[in-house]
């Protein structure tokens, strides 16, 4: 039995074994579908953002040094609207151009009033009521980025506010890394879909919809194998077709009962396990190895347990196929609200409920029932690490956690 941090040791030093240049190369998406994959480019500016002097307010675009006395009254010669040229204004002593947000500035101009704060007088002229300092209620040319500026890196996962900036260095087409193919099996013959009702021995599939939500949040690609019964040969069929993929996601059947064929079948198909027992706690029985170039991983059945050795193992895994610039666990730090009893065999990883208070997370384990009570996780908002250890963890000592929100 390993500890956690030596599994994911593991899990990544096969990862770099297996890595080549073109296992997970780029791909060309439209813009439109970009959102969420990962960069495989640095993006720079194609130009100086903004490309001109502009207005960041409505108002009037006047010299500073003409308001020396307040109020003060300019006459108006032009008007500059956002879209158009300001060519041939020009703003001369005594003088101001009307002006709109997000409109060029005009030659001779360098402040600009907002409307608020005139009276209009005339069609062409103005009484400024309050005065201004120079560069005031504008953005210089390139004040936001530079033309040839590293605006982003690649190895980022592309937000919403990405899609913005790509859009604004026309980028319709974006170069991002290919979804690794996640093959997901889960295994029992006491498991029924989840459009059926079970009889009294059966309980309905909900790892293979977990497992899907958590490898598509992750950034790969899943692929649904339904489920294997508890047969060598049911599993054999669709094993030997996950083992096509980049990853095959196997829930159920790793433990010690009588049917519990996985790992055999793993073995027929030659495949190499690296590690089958994890000092966690739940997800005791994960599984790791590989089949050629295709990283194996034998889950949990218990439904939080397959959860938990997915976030530790599998989510960095499929980070650093995608190249993803941060592929680690995601670990956040918080601080104990109440006294927690540690396992002197395995780490444990928990349902908590975490909130921020006072400069920093706060967290307490949550009520559930062991590792097949997805109620009981779903009441919660974290997992929460408690180290091996004997005796108490006590109230106000720093924790680890992972947030499910």
């Amino acid at each position: 039995m390993i500890a956690i941090e030596h599994g994911v040791e593991i899990v990544m030093a096969l990862a770099n074994s297996l890595a080549k240049p073109d296992r997970m190369p780029a791909e060309f998406v439209p813009l439109t579908d970009s959102l969420h994959r990962i960069l495989r480019e640095d993006v720079v500016a194609d130009s100086d953002s903004p490309r001109f002097d502009k207005a960041i307010r409505d108002g009037f675009a006047v010299r500073f040094e003409d308001l020396s006395t307040i109020p003060s009254e300019l006459q108006v010669v032009a008007e500059s609207r956002a879209g158009h040229s300001v060519s041939g204004i020009q703003v001369l002593p005594s003088t101001c151009c009307e002006i709109m947000t997000g409109a060029a500035l005009p030659e001779g101009a360098n402040a600009v009033v907002m409307v608020e704060h005139t009276e209009r007088l005339s069609p062409g002229r103005v009484r400024i009521l309050r005065g201004v300092r120079d560069g005031e209620g504008l953005l210089r040319k390139g004040a936001e980025v530079c033309e040839g500026e590293r605006i982003l890196e690649t190895g980022k996962k592309i937000q919403i506010p990405d899609i913005g900036t790509l859009a604004s260095v026309g980028k319709a087409q974006v170069a991002v890394s290919r979804r690794p193919r996640v093959a997901i099996l889960a295994t029992g013959d006491e498991l029924v879909e989840v459009s059926q009702i079970p009889d009294a021995a059966g309980i309905r599939n909900s790892n293979s919809y977990t497992l899907f939500a958590q490898v598509t949040e992750a950034g790969a690609e899943p692929a649904m194998l339904g489920i294997a019964r508890d047969t060598l040969e049911d599993l054999r069929e669709k094993i030997h077709i996950g083992l096509q993929q980049d990853i095959l996601l196997v829930s159920g059947g790793v433990s010690m009962g009588k049917y519990d064929f996985v790992e055999d079948v793993f073995a027929e198909f030659g495949v190499k396990v690296l590690f089958d027992q994890v000092a966690m706690k739940p997800g005791k029985p994960t599984v790791f190895g590989h089949c050629g170039e295709t990283f194996v991983f034998g889950l949990p059945g218990n439904p939080v347990s397959t959860m938990v050795a997915f976030q530790m193992f599998v989510r960095p895994l499929i980070l650093h196929l995608l190249k993803a610039g941060d592929s680690g666990s995601g670990m956040l730090e918080a601080q104990l609200d109440a006294a927690t009893k540690r396992d002197p065999a395995r780490t444990a990883v928990v349902p908590a409920l975490v909130h921020f208070a006072e400069g920093g997370y706060r967290i307490r384990t949550a009520p559930w029932k062991g590792s097949s009570d997805l109620a009981g996780l779903s009441r919660a908002n974290a997992l929460v690490v408690i180290p091996q250890g004997e005796g108490m963890l006590g109230a106000g000592e720093r924790v680890q956690f992972l947030t499910m929100e």
